[in-house]
């Protein structure tokens, strides 16, 4: 049993250079240089230590969206650029942290937003957490993704073990050890952990929940691969082995229930579950070689296959929104990152001369996380969208699985 699970890897590594001939709106992005936007800011006047403890986090937090470039100087004087500036104040009164903060804009020399935050002296990184979300939504059209957190299991030579993060990397929290442990999925709420183990000698479905540290498990005959999280946060698809078929059942982790929503030879695997719950996005391949993406209407389980331009193609993710696809493809020694518009039919082909495995939408969905292996090495890259802008993020080849869900 424990060499058929390992079915989900040996088609993720295989390599064609083949593509298909049919004609698909497709958009081919190459990563080029990109302008950032500059922000300055020196370290907060007031209490030395907070300061010196938060407001390095809150550039490097600005630095984690990709697309913004924070520095620590003051501008040069008499030489006004199109940058921003940041100058603040933080204080503890009690068991209470207060920061203040005027955001400049260096060019027109003018205050352009005031902030005042406070909060709890208990964990004041979540201040800045809230600051940085903040200074990201005035200076551009995007999101923040500060308050936010990370799941991944570090691989070691002593077994596997699964770690949740903020997504600063502070408070990292260690929540299982086990020979193997495989695909960690957030639910919606972010409060609950799906993911798959090997100890004792046999497979398992377990559900951690995050708010009081408890643990269930499901031993289900045959179960081989990722779980993935309906929107209620009660229920999952999980793919199971049955004979010389896969088969998909929709699972209700409360009432036990499982029920069959599509089965096949070959390869067979849940993807994503779209935000509305009436979708689910599988990858489908009658041999290992060819994996394609296919949507299964869940209420008359019928199937729709999604236009491909390549004959390898994995990891099926409904942005977070719903408007887009995202799959990746593999062919001609190139990776790519798919984007395939459901309402327009176009599709946006992001290619990286590294690999890619086991995407992630940040919770804005103008992100990804994603193993790879890149020219900085292997480990867990974000990914900017739009800007195609990349950071290694956990460098590390024993940093897998990653998923990603709000703080």
């Amino acid at each position: 049993m424990k060499s058929k699970i390992f079915f989900v890897f040996l088609f993720l590594v295989i390599f064609f250079k083949y593509s298909f001939c049919e004609e698909i709106p497709t958009i081919t992005v190459e990563p080029t240089s990109f302008s950032k936007t500059i922000i300055r800011i020196p370290d907060f006047e007031g209490d030395k230590d907070l300061s010196a403890q938060l407001t390095p986090l809150l550039r490097k937090l600005l630095n984690y969206h990709l697309f913004i470039l924070a520095l620590k100087n003051p501008p040069l004087p008499n030489y006004p650029s199109k940058e921003y500036y940041l100058v603040g104040n933080v204080e503890k009164r009690g068991n209470e942290i207060f920061i203040k903060a005027e955001l400049r804009d260096t060019l027109e020399n003018k205050i352009l937003k005031t902030y005042k935050i406070s909060g709890s002296s208990d964990y004041p990184q979540t201040l800045i957490y809230a600051l940085c979300d903040k200074l990201i939504e005035s200076i551009s059209h995007y999101k923040g993704i500060a308050f936010t957190k990370i799941v991944f299991v570090k691989r070691t030579s002593k077994g596997d073990k699964l770690y949740v993060a903020d997504f600063s990397k502070e408070n990292p929290r260690l929540l299982r050890s086990a020979p193997l442990i495989l695909f960690p999925k957030f639910s919606k709420s972010g409060n609950k952990l799906a993911y798959l183990v090997y100890e004792e000698n046999r497979y398992f479905l377990e559900i951690y929940n995050l708010k009081d540290s408890t643990k269930e498990k499901f031993t289900i005959k045959g179960i081989c691969s990722t779980p993935v999280w309906f929107p209620n946060d009660k229920e999952l698809v999980i793919t199971a082995e049955e004979g010389q078929e896969m088969v998909l059942y929709r699972f209700n982790i409360e009432t036990k229930e499982l029920t069959p929503l599509i089965k096949g030879k070959g390869i067979l695997q849940a993807g994503s579950v779209s935000p509305g719950g009436n979708f689910l996005a599988y990858v489908y391949g009658e041999k290992a070689g060819n994996p394609q993406i296919y949507l299964l209407d869940l209420e008359i389980l019928k199937p729709y296959k999604i236009p491909q331009k390549r004959i390898y193609n994995t990891s099926p993710r409904f942005s977070p929104k719903g408007e887009y696809l995202l799959f990746l493809s593999k062919g001609g020694g190139v990776s790519s990152i798919n984007l395939y518009n459901l309402k327009t039919k176009e599709q946006k082909e992001i290619k990286f001369s590294g690999n890619l495995e086991d995407p992630a939408f940040s919770p804005t969905g103008d992100y990804l996380i994603v193993f790879g292996e890149g020219k900085e090495g292997k480990g867990l890259y974000l990914i900017h969208l739009d800007s195609t802008l990349t950071y290694l993020y956990l460098p590390g080849s024993n940093f897998i699985f990653p998923d990603w869900a709000e703080l």
